[in-house]
């Protein structure tokens, strides 16, 4: 292939990542406190929760400031993975086109499980929940 053919790939390749639409997910801080009631399968240890959605690397559940994920496709259904103490406690799929805008909120407990939400029809629930990424 001649220089200019790939000087055209590069160039059309960087024109689509930067024309790509992404959300984003706000991870809500949980206690670090091991939870006293638990749906069943739920059980979890706060200290080893982590957190996985696709391909990104795993990152422990966070128990004080919120944490953003960013730069998640809006057209791709998204793989999210709770685990603790090696065991996967819960998994679902969800896609962006599923809730009105792309800022999300996520939110866990041992009895409700996941919760993911909308962080603008639902500013309340996430304030309260302490998801306050920007």
């Amino acid at each position: 292939m001649k220089p200019a053919g790939v000087i055209l790939i590069v160039l059309m390749g960087a024109t689509l990542h930067a024309q790509q639409k992404f959300g984003s997910i706000c991870v809500a801080p949980n206690s670090r406190e091991r939870p006293k009631a638990f749906s069943p399968g739920q059980e979890y240890n706060p200290a080893t929760l982590s957190l996985k959605i696709d391909q990104k690397e795993a990152i422990p559940w966070p128990h004080v400031n919120p944490v953003s994920i960013t730069e998640l496709t809006l057209g791709d259904p998204h793989l999210v993975v709770l685990t603790s103490d090696g065991k996967r406690i819960q998994s679902f799929r969800f896609r962006f086109s599923e809730f009105p805008s792309a800022e999300l909120c996520m939110s866990f407990d041992g009895y409700e499980g996941v919760q993911l939400y909308d962080k603008g029809t639902n500013s309340r629930r996430a304030r309260y929940c302490g998801c306050t990424c920007k």
